[in-house]
């Protein structure tokens, strides 16, 4: 569970959004512009970020779904479209939460020891977290 209290806290510091293209006649994505990506990644990002951390903060009661609420965080966040001066960090943060649930997938729930090499995993995951998250709060609080 100091795993995901790693991610809820990165998260704290992040700033994301959740947009999505809208579809054309053919039925093809189109992507919006960098100016509605910005304002959505704006208005949007806070409440996104809130429905990831009260579902993480679940798996405390259900460690055996930590993979598949990580999953589906992953999935959230993927359907972002952050502006592009902030695309980077973005897809670092990704990154580093997908890492973390393929982290945990590796991990029996069932069983109570812990695994020194998988903590030292986790925590060498943390710095890009926390760093990602920075980058992307700071990116925020310059531009939203």
């Amino acid at each position: 569970m100091l795993m995901l209290g790693t991610v809820a806290t990165a998260l704290l510091t992040g700033c994301t959004s959740e947009v999505t293209g809208s579809a054309t006649a053919g039925g093809e994505a189109r992507v919006p512009s960098d100016d509605a990506r910005h304002e959505t990644f704006c208005t949007d990002v806070p409440v996104l970020l809130q429905d990831v951390i009260t579902q993480l903060g679940e798996v405390s009661t259900d460690p055996a779904s930590a993979v598949q609420t990580l999953t589906d965080v992953v999935g959230q966040m993927e359907q972002v479209q952050p502006p592009d001066d902030v695309t980077d960090e973005w897809e670092r943060f990704v990154t580093a939460i997908r890492d973390m649930r393929d982290l945990l997938a590796t991990v029996d729930p069932t069983d109570p020891t812990p695994d020194p090499a998988l903590t030292q995993q986790v925590l060498d995951l943390q710095p890009e977290l926390v760093d990602a998250g920075s980058a992307i709060d700071e990116w925020g609080q310059a531009n939203c």
